[in-house]
């Protein structure tokens, strides 16, 4: 859809004609996706009507106000990491953030003023400088941590002591979609500074976010401020150059990997893990996901996969842990206490580097830095795509029950070849503050190059099976329960009708709602 001539006049008035394009080959490059969930989406979404680079909330402001006069729709996105991060309408202006990036650490009390296009990464390179460190989303360092925190999920592997990100926010601004601005907590109090995310009376981040955000539906959120975390020693640094970087070292750092044989056994070890509060970092994955960073090319990967060499060592999947300690004391305790834990559950432990040094770089920079690199065979068969990811659940309700379920689902698609091979038990797992939640996301893959590739209807009956046993709230599937029963999600969408009577926030997760009939 063009945009109409006077909008663009006066887009192109409140933000300079710089920052403002209808060009079909800007647009184009904005309606394609190869980043998270691109297997079950396809590769190419609705193209936008224009595209505006904002450089304050202030012309944020200006934008969202001139799509409502002229009936447009819009959508921010930071960084972009996500299909859902595109316009899903084809009367919406697009904002990308990336004029927006900056970053305000406060000391001493241990938090960062962040605008939209700061990305996790670069925080925690600043941050730790200080002897801090943010918590670091499942997406990766490419990611925005304000995103995050208010518009989507955020869970990662150092949730385990940092938390979800939608735990850590303090104060807020926020453009409504009415083009009015919010501030929430303390920055709207003269001097006050943004130490605080309520204030007097009922808080309203829950509103802003539910369970895991309304995917840019509630407005534009232009600054927040995070709670940062203590971190422990040198800032983490490297050398070398791709594919594989060569850690410094890291004093009173552990890293090693776990496996288990036993499904109960391994619950039992994350429960008493998480209780004892040692750890900085947990994740799980497959032998196939290890090998396809290892593997710099298809060819290597489809080689060792035949090989069969990491299979043998970790036939279930394998955990990383991490911690970093602030003695030799508490590291030396630290080591004990997990060695007698997974040594009374019957866990084996693989120190990282008997595998070779590009097993421990993969190791180490996942726990430090969220820095997981596919390097074959992932990419562009679509990142992860759930079937379904669960979250906020508790260990033995993900493992036990949920991972089960789904990779029956799984083997049915694989067996079809409507998705990639890479193992049925091939789910991505996380301990949030210290066990007392788990995340599971289950991964399939597809390359729509393929002519059977189809991934879309295993995350449908992953979600269905999910819904019909009540193994929890299915991350980013709220919808395809509301037909069925009425949820609490369903008050997200009427928060967002709310906020939004005109309808000008290009919202998926409302858009779902009304195919659904919610």
């Amino acid at each position: 859809m063009a945009i109409p001539l006077e909008a663009k006049k006066a887009l192109e008035e409140a933000l300079g004609a710089e920052n403002i394009s209808d060009d079909p080959g800007v647009i184009e490059t904005y309606s394609h996706m190869n980043g998270l969930g691109s297997a079950a989406s396809g590769y190419w979404w609705a193209r936008p009507a224009a595209v505006a680079l904002p450089g304050s909330t202030e012309e944020v402001q200006k934008v969202v106000k001139i799509c409502n006069e002229f009936g447009l729709r819009f959508k921010a996105h930071s960084t972009g990491w996500i299909c859902c991060a595109l316009a899903t309408s084809k009367n919406c202006v697009l904002l990308d953030m990336r004029r927006m990036d900056g970053l305000e650490f406060v000391e001493p009390e241990g938090y960062v003023i962040t605008e939209p296009y700061a990305t996790a990464g670069e925080t925690q390179v600043e941050a730790m400088k200080l002897g801090y460190t943010p918590h670091l989303v499942g997406a990766g360092p490419n990611a925005s941590n304000l995103a995050s925190a208010t518009s989507m999920q955020g869970t990662g592997g150092n949730s385990v002591r940092t938390s979800m990100n939608e735990r850590n926010p303090l104060a807020i601004e926020w453009v409504l979609p009415s083009g009015e601005i919010l501030r929430l907590g303390s920055v709207d109090t003269p001097n006050a500074g943004w130490f605080c995310g309520d204030g007097p009376g009922p808080s309203l981040r829950g509103m802003m976010r539910g369970a895991v955000g309304n995917i840019g539906g509630n407005g534009v959120f232009t600054k927040i401020a995070l709670k940062l975390y203590p971190w422990y020693g040198a800032p983490y640094e490297c050398e070398g150059h791709p594919p594989f970087f060569k850690t410094k070292e890291m004093p009173l750092s552990f890293v090693r990997y776990v496996s288990w044989d036993d499904r109960d056994q391994e619950c039992d070890a994350l429960y008493r893990l998480g209780e004892t509060e040692i750890l900085d970092y947990t994740n799980r994955w497959s032998a196939s996901a290890l090998m396809s960073s290892l593997a710099t090319t298809n060819q290597e990967y489809r080689e060792m996969k035949e090989k069969g060499d990491l299979h043998k060592v970790f036939p279930g999947g394998y955990w990383t842990f991490f911690f970093n300690a602030a003695s030799q004391r508490q590291y030396d305790y630290n080591v004990k206490v997990f060695e007698h834990i997974i040594n009374d559950t019957g866990g084996v432990i693989v120190d990282p580097k008997d595998l070779g040094d590009p097993a421990y770089e993969v190791a180490v920079q996942n726990a430090v830095r969220s820095q997981w690199i596919a390097k074959s065979a992932y990419m562009p068969t679509g990142a992860n795509t759930g079937v379904p990811p669960l979250t906020y659940e508790t260990i033995d309700q993900c493992m036990k029950f949920a991972l089960d379920e789904t990779i029956d689902v799984k083997k049915e698609w694989i067996a079809t070849n409507r998705v990639y091979n890479d193992g049925e038990d091939n789910a991505y797992a996380c301990l949030d503050e210290n066990g007392h939640f788990l995340h599971v996301e289950h991964a399939c893959h597809a390359d729509y190059a393929e002519p059977d590739a189809e991934a879309l209807g295993i995350i449908f009956k992953g979600y269905g099976r999910a819904l019909e046993k009540n193994l929890g709230a299915a991350y980013m599937s709220m919808p395809a329960g509301w037909a069925k029963r009425k949820e609490y999600s369903n008050y997200m969408v009427a928060i967002q009708r709310m906020i939004d009577p005109n309808r000008t926030a290009d919202s998926m997760l409302t858009n779902l709602a009304e195919l659904t009939g919610a």
